[in-house]
């Protein structure tokens, strides 16, 4: 299995990703390449939790991605993988959906199992 540093390293070579960061799902920072990796770390987990809620709530069992639109069209999108989160910030000028397949196709590479959020540290 790839290291968090490597991980980190080919999700930021992906067309379209301006910058992306991997937390534990208790928050610890793991590997990043964005600026003000602190105020994501803590955007990851709170949307984490907050769609954890609702999935419990509406029955649904998987998550795939969060999305956040910003300004600029650089949005955020936050991806569950397994016990950790991924973080990716959009370059203003890619195609969302070939971006977000490129990064499902090496989150497929390293995650065992369809992700879930889970923030209970298990």
């Amino acid at each position: 299995m790839a290291t968090a540093k490597e991980f980190i390293d080919h999700v930021a070579r992906v067309d379209g990703v301006a910058g992306c960061l991997l937390v534990r799902n208790d928050g610890i920072l793991l590997g990043q390449t964005v600026d003000d990796p602190e105020m994501y770390s803590t955007l990851l987990v709170i949307s984490a939790n907050l769609a954890a809620e609702v999935m419990e709530k509406a029955g649904f069992s998987y998550c795939r991605h969060i999305g956040f639109n910003r300004q600029a069209k650089s949005h955020f999108y936050v991806f569950p993988i397994d016990k950790y989160l991924l973080g990716v910030v959009q370059s203003s000028d890619c195609h969302a959906s070939e971006m977000l397949e490129s990064v499902h196709r090496l989150i497929s590479r390293v995650s065992t199992n369809r992700s879930t959020v889970s923030i209970d540290g298990s």
